[in-house]
């Protein structure tokens, strides 16, 4: 296989520059975390003042898929017959910042991937007051059947052209890594028994970006990300087998110290050692089949999400094993609902099925009482549909959200009725709220020295 990540490969496909160089126009200080020769400088969020909403893509998809379509038509890269497309709701079923924080990548109930750059009053904000700007992508990729899940490359850099990509799985097709021109760089195959192409239900990269991850009906299947080689490794010993961990694979996420989340529909979450690929821990014990994992920053605690639960679970995985405390979250939805953590692992985001951001604190002091301790720091109205998902930009103080669900129009007039019991039980309007919106969160900065944080650490020994 070609080196993907080679600068001279990727550099002689210029065809359409989707992600931006922002180096020159980025100023050091709106970044969460600043550092110099004697010290750095860290973003302390205020979220006792509501969030300032920056942008939003209005109505441009609160539509029907093929007027979503003929809307972006310029920027998508295949060739699309719009007389053939769906009458159905194009809503939001996910958004994910790049791990350098200039860009969103979503993708919508119409199985397009869409790139959005960062807004520019997030740099300039003095020159836009209060105005909301519009967001318009500046690439979009057709798949040619639903997209599973997407997920970005881990060292991806805009200032590096060559780690601007990011992977896709299809149903029934090969994984997927997208060049920011809009081109296939490589591809991954899974075939089941019968010779056919299977799509990962999950896939995420490993921390260092070496390999992929794959989730199956009862087995994760890891890919050599260079050479494309790959090896499945069954999360049951036997087909029979009680031990183990059973179910679709719906989740992954890592931590730091070599091991790695596994979720399942079958209502089981597994601990993996990297290293071996072996089962060291089952949680299990909760409601609805597993739709997100996430460590703490520090790996000691492991939160998850699962369908038709009206709660964030986070679990000591370090100890007990057991759940240490509950996060309310009205999700009573098969829809999936993404939360996120911030940078620094204090807080935790997430929406409901009422269209409110939730932000919680999840940090815990020695002399603190887990269980007791109040955590929601603020909630807004954000939407008037489902969050779908919630996500803070990994480099500036900026949050994003995305709405939207499958709506059915049902007529239940009855013929029968009489003119003013018409009147009254006319078919009542469906809300339709298919938006994308980032918002600037409020707080200052602080400064710290390498000194003073080295007598501080001193001290406390």
């Amino acid at each position: 296989m070609e080196e993907i990540f080679n600068p001279t490969t990727v550099m002689g496909n210029k065809e359409t520059i989707a992600i931006s160089n922002i180096a020159d126009s980025v100023p050091m200080e709106v970044s969460n975390v600043a550092t110099s020769a004697t010290g750095y400088t860290v973003f302390i969020p205020n979220f006792t003042e509501p969030c300032t909403l920056i942008s939003s893509t209005g109505d441009r998809y609160s539509d029907n898929i093929r007027n979503s379509l003929t809307k972006d038509i310029d920027i998508i890269q295949q060739n699309i017959n719009l007389e053939q497309q769906s009458s159905n709701n194009n809503f939001y079923r996910n958004a994910k910042w790049s791990p350098d924080g200039s860009c969103l990548l979503t993708n919508n109930a119409d199985d397009v991937l869409r790139l959005f750059q960062l807004p520019a009053n997030v740099y300039h904000d003095s020159e836009y007051g209060n105005l909301v700007l519009p967001m318009v992508p500046t690439l979009g990729i057709r798949e040619g059947e639903s997209v599973y899940d997407f997920a970005w490359f881990p060292s991806m850099n805009a200032q590096d052209a060559s780690t601007c990509c990011f992977i896709t799985s299809v149903r029934d097709h090969p994984i997927q890594l997208w060049d920011y021109t809009g081109s296939v760089r490589a591809s991954y195959r899974a075939i089941d028994h019968c010779e056919r192409f299977i799509g990962p239900n999950v896939l995420a990269f490993n921390l260092d970006g070496s390999k992929i991850y794959g989730g199956y009906e009862n087995m994760v299947e890891i890919f050599d990300v260079q050479t494309g080689d790959s090896t499945k490794h069954p999360t049951i010993p036997k087909r029979k087998s009680r031990k183990g961990q059973k179910g679709i694979i719906s989740c992954i996420d890592f931590s730091t110290d070599g091991l790695y989340a596994a979720g399942s529909y079958s209502q089981s979450i597994g601990i993996y050692d990297q290293h071996n690929n072996e089962l060291c821990l089952k949680l299990t014990g909760f409601e609805g089949g597993a739709t997100q994992v996430q460590f703490s920053k520090d790996g000691l605690y492991l939160y998850s999400a699962s369908r038709h639960s009206n709660s964030i679970l986070c679990w000591d995985i370090r100890d007990s094993a057991n759940i240490l405390y509950e996060l309310p979250r009205p999700g009573k939805t098969n829809q999936r609902m993404q939360f996120d953590l911030d940078a620094t692992g204090k807080y935790l985001m997430t929406g409901d099925i009422q269209g409110n951001v939730l932000i919680y604190d999840v940090s815990t002091a020695a002399t603190e009482d887990v269980e007791t301790k109040q955590r929601l720091v603020t909630s807004f109205k954000a939407h008037d549909d489902i969050i779908s998902s919630a996500t803070f930009n990994p480099v500036y103080p900026i949050i994003a959200t995305c709405s939207g669900q499958r709506k059915f129009r049902l007529s239940c007039q009855d013929s029968e009725k009489d003119d003013e019991e018409e009147d009254d039980d006319e078919e009542e309007e469906i809300i339709v709220d298919n938006t994308l919106k980032t918002w600037r969160v409020n707080g200052h900065y602080e400064w710290y020295s390498y000194e003073s944080t080295t007598t501080e650490e001193q001290q406390q020994q």
